[in-house]
């Protein structure tokens, strides 16, 4: 059994072997046969690329003759002004009818004379062109559009180009000058200016306002400034006016205005606190106010309104000053006059007191003279300066009543005889209707006049006699000598 066993496997192993060979055998026959077709195949190939090349030689050679197309034009940097026309040249050699293509910031515009659809994308594309007789590409009433960097391309097996720089060069021009809110804001809001401006170059600003000195420039303080807009925080009604955005650069400048108006309540002033007037006596109150809109103005007295149907009562107005014209005939026309101003925004006003009393003002300080004028239509009775010093003691000095030949009386009064030291001064004034108030204090710092300086006698047998230098010596020598004569 198990030698029947060993027969059977070496059977098997002698049929493995003999497949193995068949297969060797097999394959050294295939790549045989491929050898023998890839050598016939090769050399038909080689019989025909023979034939080819006897049939095109001549072909072949006159092609090794003609050498390749160059850009003869070197890269250039054009600058023009808007308005003028430009030749951007592309010359080549040899000049064998090239195909020429033409490139803005690479966007193709021509191939020969052939229009690429990029080429509409420049405004008014007809200003360019390519001419027959040359590869020039032309551009006509050049604008500032038009800077860029142009590419003359040669369309051949080995491309050639060249590039040109075309910078266009404008005058400053102002697109537009623009104010948020149309120029119309509420004081204390914010104010934005924007001026839209073109030019090559690119031209710079100022931005400036026009006020009681004049056209001044805007400074850091005064607003917040970008490339093209001036903006300006939380407005004052003093910020009100005419703003101007001016441009310039190398070619030139220019400038536009706008004018800014800052809504705000009115404001009320008087020319005087204090008028004095007599029975029968015109008297002029004036008022003028500030505001935007252009406020009302009315009249009140005693906190009654004034309508102007009285006589004694006479409103006129100039723009935005208003007057009030009072002739008193009793003593119940004077009292308190207030002057009224209101807009959508608000209202303010300042009262004027009509008296009989004197009125003084103008108190002035000059060394230790004093200085004031007195109003008033009644002759005055008396003129009283108070002095108070540190320690709340009062001095009162009465003035000499000044003639006059008017109403109005011109005091000068000159303090001496007056202890050193600080004193706050007040001027009263009193006519046969009553005391005037009080005129605002002034500080008198006055000072002792120093005392004349003597000049020393130089008699013989006076206390305060001085003898000069040279006296003593010369008594010193002739003291001496009669000494040396004894």
């Amino acid at each position: 059994m198990e030698l029947r066993r060993i027969s059977l496997y070496l059977v098997l192993f002698a049929m493995a072997v003999c497949l193995q060979c068949s297969d060797a055998h097999t394959m050294r026959r295939r790549g045989t046969d491929d050898a023998d077709y890839d050598d016939a195949l090769m050399g038909d190939e080689a019989t025909d690329d023979e034939t080819q090349n006897d049939a095109d030689g001549g072909n072949e050679a006159e092609e090794e003759d003609t050498p390749p197309e160059t850009i003869v034009t070197l890269p250039t940097s054009y600058n023009v002004t808007v308005g003028r026309t430009i030749r951007l040249e592309c010359k080549v050699s040899p000049n064998n009818g090239p195909v020429i293509e033409w490139h803005k910031n690479g966007h193709r515009l021509f191939m020969g004379g052939v229009k690429y659809p990029d080429l509409e994308k420049i405004e008014n594309s007809e200003r360019l062109t390519v001419t027959n007789t040359s590869h020039d590409l032309f551009i006509a009433d050049v604008r500032a559009s038009d800077s860029g960097t142009y590419r003359c391309q040669v369309m051949q097996f080995e491309p050639v180009m060249i590039e040109h720089q075309v910078s266009v060069q404008e005058a400053p021009r102002i697109i537009r000058f623009t104010a948020s809110d149309d120029g119309t804001v509420v004081e204390g809001s914010d104010l934005l200016l924007t001026c839209d401006v073109a030019g090559s170059p690119p031209p710079q600003i100022i931005w400036s306002r026009e006020n009681s000195a004049g056209n001044v420039r805007l400074q850091e303080s005064d607003a917040v400034f970008t490339l093209n807009t001036a903006f300006i925080k939380n407005i004052h009604r003093d910020q009100a006016g005419k703003y101007y955005c001016y441009v310039f650069n190398g070619l030139g400048n220019t400038q536009a205005e706008r004018t800014v108006k800052v809504l705000h309540k009115p404001h009320v002033q008087v020319h005087k606190t204090v008028v004095n007037s007599a029975l029968g006596v015109e008297a002029i109150l004036q008022c003028s106010t500030h505001g935007e809109p252009e406020p009302a103005i009315t009249w009140y007295k005693d906190g009654f309104i004034i309508d102007g149907a009285s006589t004694q009562f006479v409103i006129t107005r100039e723009g935005l000053h208003s007057n009030l014209t009072v002739t008193p005939k009793e003593d119940q026309d004077f009292g308190t006059f207030t002057c009224e101003a209101r807009n959508s925004h608000g209202k303010h006003n300042k009262s004027i007191e009509l008296v009989q009393r004197p009125v003084v003002e103008g108190v002035e300080l000059e060394g230790n003279k004093l200085s004031w004028r007195v109003h008033s239509h009644q002759p005055l009775q008396q003129l009283e300066l108070q002095l108070r010093d540190t320690e709340g003691t009062v001095t009162t000095v009465n003035v000499p009543v000044p003639e006059t030949k008017g109403h109005e009386y011109e005091v000068i009064y000159v303090l001496d005889n007056v202890n050193p030291g600080k004193y706050e001064v007040v001027v009263k004034a009193k006519n046969n209707k009553d005391w005037s108030r009080e005129s605002e204090p002034i500080v008198v710092d006055y000072e002792a006049m120093p005392m004349p300086i003597q000049t020393a006698s130089v008699y013989h047998g006076n206390a305060h006699s001085i003898r000069p230098a040279s006296s003593v010596v010369l008594s010193t020598v002739f003291m001496y000598l009669l000494v040396r004569m004894f």
